[in-house]
């Protein structure tokens, strides 16, 4: 037998438990204190507790633990409430990996953490409200002779102040409802209502909201709505600057944001002018952010308010209309007088069909046609070849599909081959998944892509196609809200920013076959219609205008599915087949049968003939008539 010194030469020791089991409070100290927090008695009961962080200011309890030592492994973790936020967990090394049991131990542990915490945040920022709502309304509006403004030099703009002489800046939601308040005292110090929520509140300085503007801090915001006149939303820090963006796009579709963002020159990475322009590209918006002069850099100033009591209100003006144009002292809502209205020719994307900068729809059955003629329209735009006889508006063209991704490749790959026309290069984009418009977040990513892959391409888009409303709404389309809201995220992401033509691809109704489905308010909203039919007596399909809003209505037309072999093969080894469409002029054969509401079995298959021969003759380019 081989001896055990042989295999352990070293000897035998006796074991030791981990430095984390022996004294897990201990370790756990460490471990908050490398992540920041300031602990001066940790208590180790599984509840949350609030301590300062090494960038709070002084008094505050931006911090929190918990610790967790009655279970099998210690665990714990620590974090900051304040900007960046952060979470850092921590599990007693015990020298080995967890056993199942001990896994699962700790899975609900966290679990119930977390529900702990949520329900604890909500019943926290409940109370705060019902205080802030409460005290708020007790308290008078603050003079414009508060040590506070006369140093930053800007006026109340219709905060309050507290029995102890603070100014008082409510938080607010887009319904008007208090959610919290901030308080700064004389010297500036700055403190928010304990519990109370601030993310995606705001305090809104009103003004003309042809641009809305949000910043940071209320100096800030005074300084940038006193320079503009514009409406401002004090998002009280940068973290917050994102959701507010979210909330202003919502409240104010027909304006344009501009993030007045914080130049945090001074602090590592910038977050102000990171975090505007995140902000900035979630809402299709715009930022801006002051600049200084040597001479004010040993001041080291950041924000606009800074730039206002520095070179004055002028230099605030100027720095902002480099980007959001001049500002002039306009009315809210304004007029143009009829005389100097100016008159302009109708741009079209499709010469007589569709116009740019307009809201389209193409309907009908399934199976009846829509995605082909929507293909074949897309295709034509995107490589500026005519539509059947009719000019196009060359551009970028985004196909945003929400079904029959697998089959539109072969639909492309067919269009290429039947009309001899590459899309080798052309800018023309499918998207990957379906969108849900109806969301303004996801609204804004679309137009965010559509933005980048533009700028890439080099040229404008000329039409975007959302194939189908059902599969891209997300809302319910037989809900005139939610069908409003769908219509205004087209209008303020898509259409609007390259006055380029929306066209939805929809069905149908259930009992009415000449209208589309669900909420009347999107057919009142469109600038064109267009019902798309298979006929199946002559294999044809119809491509008639339902709706032109300011223009003349344009005359039917017919296409033929004609089959091309794709260049691969199926299973079989043959060529599998792919489908595009011909132009085909029956509009006299189809006058002549529409009057009788039934074909007999000869009558249809002459008009398949018929068809037939002038399909032949348009793909031999002969003149004479069939």
């Amino acid at each position: 037998m081989t001896s055990l010194t042989t295999i352990f030469p070293n000897g035998f020791a006796a074991a030791t438990a981990s430095t984390d089991l022996v004294d897990p409070v201990e370790s756990f100290r460490r471990h908050c204190e490398a992540a920041g927090l300031t602990i001066k008695d940790l208590i180790p009961d599984g509840e949350i507790h609030r301590v300062p962080h090494v960038s709070s200011k002084k008094g505050a309890l931006d911090g929190w633990y918990i610790l967790h030592t009655t279970g099998k492994i210690p665990v714990g973790v620590c974090g900051c409430w304040k900007e960046p936020t952060f979470e850092a967990k921590w599990v007693a090394d015990t020298g080995r990996g967890m056993s199942f049991s001990e896994r699962l131990e700790h899975d609900k542990w966290v679990a119930e953490f977390k529900a702990k915490r949520e329900a604890e945040r909500l019943a926290s920022q409940a109370l705060a409200a019902d205080r802030a709502e409460e005290e708020v309304g007790t308290y008078t509006d603050a003079s414009a002779d508060h040590p506070y403004l006369v140093r930053k030099r800007i006026e109340p703009h219709g905060i309050k102040i507290d029995r102890a002489g603070r100014l008082v800046v409510p938080v607010i939601d887009q319904a008007g409802e208090i959610l919290s308040y901030q308080t700064i005292d004389a010297d500036g110090n700055k403190r928010f209502l304990k519990g109370g929520k601030i993310e995606g509140g705001f305090y809104e300085l009103r003004g003309n909201r042809k641009v809305i503007f949000i910043g940071e801090g209320f100096a800030t915001c005074a300084s940038i709505h006193e320079a503009t006149g514009y409406t401002t939303l004090v998002a009280f820090d940068c973290g917050n600057l994102a959701k507010v963006a979210k909330a202003a796009k919502e409240m104010f579709p027909g304006s344009r944001i501009v993030i007045g963002a914080d130049n945090d020159q001074f602090t590592e990475g910038n977050p102000g002018v990171t975090k505007g322009k995140a902000a900035a590209s979630l809402v299709f918006g715009e930022i801006v952010y002051p600049n200084f002069a040597e001479s004010d850099l040993p001041n080291k100033p950041t924000d606009f308010n800074d730039l206002h009591v520095l070179q004055g209100l002028d230099a605030v003006k100027e720095q902002i209309e480099r980007v959001a144009g001049p500002v002039k002292d306009k009315l809210a809502f304004e007029f143009t007088r009829a005389d100097n209205l100016q008159l302009t020719q109708i741009h079209w994307v499709v010469d007589d069909y569709i116009e740019s900068d307009s809201l389209a729809q193409v309907f009908g059955d399934p199976g009846g046609g829509k995605s082909f003629v929507s293909i074949d329209i897309a295709c034509c735009i995107a490589t500026g070849k005519p539509w059947h006889g009719h000019q196009v508006q060359q551009g970028a063209v985004f196909y945003i599909a929400g079904e029959g991704h697998n089959g539109l490749a072969r639909r492309f790959k067919a269009w290429e081959l039947g009309n001899g026309t590459s899309l080798q290069g052309a800018p023309l984009y499918k998207s990957h998944r379906a969108a849900q418009l109806y969301d303004s977040t996801e609204a804004a990513i679309v137009a965010e892509s559509v933005k980048q892959l533009s700028t890439e391409a080099g040229c404008i888009p000329s039409m975007i196609i959302i194939d189908t409303v059902a599969r891209n709404m997300g809302g319910d389309e037989n809900s005139t809200q939610d069908m409003n809201a769908f219509i205004q995220h087209l209008d303020t992401y898509l259409r609007q920013p390259w006055k380029c033509c929306v066209l939805v691809v929809h069905h149908s109704g259930a009992m009415d076959k000449e209208r589309s489905r669900g909420s009347t308010a999107l057919r009142g909203a469109l600038d064109a219609e267009y019902k798309v039919a298979l006929d199946s007596g002559t294999k044809t399909i119809q491509f008639e205008s339902k709706k032109m809003k300011d223009a003349e209505m344009p005359a039917a037309k017919n296409f033929q599915i004609t089959q091309v072999d794709l260049p691969i093969l199926d299973k079989h080894n043959l060529p599998v087949k792919g489908a595009y469409l011909v132009g085909v002029d029956i509009s006299g054969l189809i006058n002549q049968v529409q009057k009788k509401t039934y074909l007999s079995p000869n009558q249809k298959m002459v008009m398949e003939c018929l068809v037939l021969i002038e399909v032949k003759r348009e793909q031999d380019q002969l003149s004479h008539p069939v």
